[in-house]
């Protein structure tokens, strides 16, 4: 990048999809491709905040850091949570990946929020409503790529 600062999530992939795998992660499809983005945007609006920064935190980092968890913020974050992942459900098209057949940018945003919020008691309550979520994790939990970085 010639010494250029890129920051946010959302332009790095892009920029690497488009630099380094030649846009092979964003669906060629119009539609698709901005069902990809909306995805991408509720992550990062709505589903990150309730799932990383409160229910993750509290119940994986903090006790491991010899804290107590805050029972009220967790209980506070599992409805946006919820209403979060049901919003990616309704996007999904319920094949291997979220988009169809091939990965995209939206799996790789959601697979590390998957692989934390899964080790969380609150993962039931929140993918509840959402099967292709969670049959989507079940297919993507079993890549070897997922199993070397989860490693």
């Amino acid at each position: 990048m010639d010494g250029e600062l890129l920051y946010e999530t959302a332009a790095i992939t892009d920029y690497l999809d488009t630099v380094v795998a030649s846009n092979k992660f964003s669906p060629s499809n119009p539609l698709s491709k901005a069902r990809m983005r909306q995805i991408m945007a509720i992550i990062d609006s709505y589903f990150y905040s309730p799932a990383i920064t409160t229910i993750v935190i509290q119940r994986l980092i903090v006790p491991s850091q010899g804290g107590k968890t805050d029972e009220d913020a967790v209980k506070n974050a599992i409805a946006p949570a919820k209403t979060a992942a049901e919003a990616i459900e309704s996007l999904t098209v319920g094949s291997s990946y979220l988009l169809g057949s091939e990965l995209s940018i939206a799996d790789f945003y959601l697979i590390p929020i998957f692989i934390y919020l899964s080790q969380t008691p609150e993962f039931d309550a929140i993918t509840a409503q959402t099967p292709k979520l969670r049959t989507w994790w079940d297919e993507v939990n079993k890549l070897k790529s997922v199993n070397q970085v989860c490693a």
